[in-house]
């Protein structure tokens, strides 16, 4: 093997193309280009993320033992699924670079698409960590 072999910064600022499904999960025809995770952009965004992950857990930790004592962790795992919803926003606003619609693409834009299509963010960063199998491939 050479040295070249194991360089994959390229592909992975590149992205991979990410199929936007319709609500109903049928292909809509639109895509969104994100970046891999092991791209500049893609490493500080995952490094932002798990940062917020942590401060969210620490956050709630008053209410898990609040839970545990009670032996209900509804409200928590509403909480939970709620700031893990914002999160997963954040990261799609840090990874997604490009989009098939007409309408030309930018942060705030996509940041509409995130608040009108609720749960989208949660499938790009499914597709952003997915990616970095076949970002790695040769």
């Amino acid at each position: 093997m050479e040295l070249k072999d194991f360089f994959f910064a390229d592909k992975h600022a590149a992205g991979t193309i990410m199929p936007i499904p319709l609500p109903n999960g049928e292909d809509s025809g639109e895509w969104l280009r994100v970046v891999g995770p092991a791209s500049d952009v893609g490493v500080q965004a995952g490094r932002d993320y798990h940062r917020a992950y942590f401060a969210v857990k620490e956050e709630l930790a008053p209410l898990d033992a609040e839970c545990k004592e009670k032996n209900d962790w509804t409200r928590y795992n509403a909480e939970y699924n709620w700031k893990a919803d914002e999160l997963n926003d954040a990261l799609a606003v840090a990874v997604v670079t490009d989009w098939s619609f007409d309408e030309p693409f930018s942060k705030d834009a996509l940041r509409k698409l995130l608040n009108e299509y609720k749960g989208i963010g949660t499938i790009v960063a499914k597709h952003f960590n997915d990616s970095r199998k076949s970002l790695s491939e040769k």
